[in-house]
């Protein structure tokens, strides 16, 4: 008995996956009869197109934003009117309305029509646009060119040194204001561009902190930052004496400091002693010592101390 049961089951399990496939396979036909109908069918959509605006100089500012997309409504074959989404655009050169300091611009309706007509298919009607003409007023601004200040921190990695000073594009921006707010403006600061563990050469990005009520095209400015591994560079050099009124002699003691340049590896061989210069000054006042320093016309130095720091020193006349 039990094993007639499960012969029964067995019989209707695989006849209702047979029927189950079939009704799936007449619905994916019928899917596909009714999407091709619609394809080939005549019918209205509601279409995005693009405006791109040209000739319009830095210094203009429009009181009413110009539509960046406009809509039309079109009839056509279904195929036809899903190809157009996504792909329409316009251009229109408003060089010649834009003359002195305010006025007006226009794109009547016929050539907002006309336009359009011109990107669409001989079989495709235009039946509405949205809006049906553009225009805005427009203003000239004052412009000024000021450099760009970065403001940054930056870390290089263990034995790594930073070569220089960052390189920012671009180094001058033009800013656009009233005439007073310009006069007030030297430069323009970027936002706080925070990198650590510099091992290469390194570009990053950050934005302009643009002051209020000053406008910018581009706000955004990439700065590179180079670090290279370095090494210490030792010279012994003789202690020269600046200052030293005539016919007067200064003994020093010693006479020569030894001096511990940090300098990057790939340049390690172009620093030698022509770059540098261990001196003290002329005592002005009494003094038991004169303190050291280190004069260095090197770019590829970023640090150095010598030893000794001070030295005794002894007046002739």
């Amino acid at each position: 008995m039990g094993d007639k049961l499960r012969f029964i089951k067995e019989i209707y399990r695989r006849f209702s996956i047979r029927e189950s496939l079939v009704f799936l396979f007449f619905l994916v036909l019928a899917s596909l009869i009714w999407y091709g109908h619609a394809m080939n069918s005549v019918r209205s959509a509601r279409l995005p197109v693009t405006v791109v605006y040209k000739g319009i100089p830095e210094e203009i500012l429009f009181s009413d934003t110009l539509p960046e997309v406009i809509y039309i409504e079109a009839r056509d074959a279904g195929k036809r009117l899903k190809a157009y989404r996504g792909n329409l655009d316009v251009t229109f050169d408003l060089s010649s309305q834009i003359k002195g300091e305010s006025g007006q611009v226009h794109v009547s309706a016929d050539l907002l029509r006309n336009s359009i007509n011109t990107i669409l298919q001989g079989t495709t009607k235009l039946q509405l646009i949205q809006p049906e003409q553009i225009s805005g007023s427009y203003y000239r601004q004052h412009s000024k060119k000021v450099p760009v200040r970065l403001q940054y921190a930056a870390v290089p990695a263990a034995q790594y040194q930073l070569v220089g000073e960052p390189q920012i594009k671009p180094k001058k921006i033009n800013i656009f204001g009233s005439r007073q707010q310009l006069d007030t403006i030297k430069a323009v600061e970027t936002n706080l561009l925070t990198i650590n563990e510099i091992k290469d050469t390194v570009q990053a990005t950050t934005t302009l902190n643009v002051p209020a009520g000053i406008r910018v095209i581009d706000t955004e400015v990439s700065a590179t930052f180079i670090a290279e591994q370095f090494t210490e560079k030792v010279l012994t050099l003789p202690i020269v004496a600046h200052g030293v009124p005539g016919k007067t002699h200064l003994k020093l003691f010693p006479s020569e400091a030894t001096v511990h340049l940090r300098v990057g590896i790939a340049h390690f061989n172009d620093v030698d002693e022509r770059n540098v210069e261990v001196y003290c000054d002329f005592p002005q006042a009494p003094a038991d010592k004169l303190p050291l320093n280190i004069k260095c016309n090197c770019p590829y130095v970023t640090y150095s101390r010598c030893t000794p720091t001070s030295v005794e020193f002894l007046i002739e006349k």
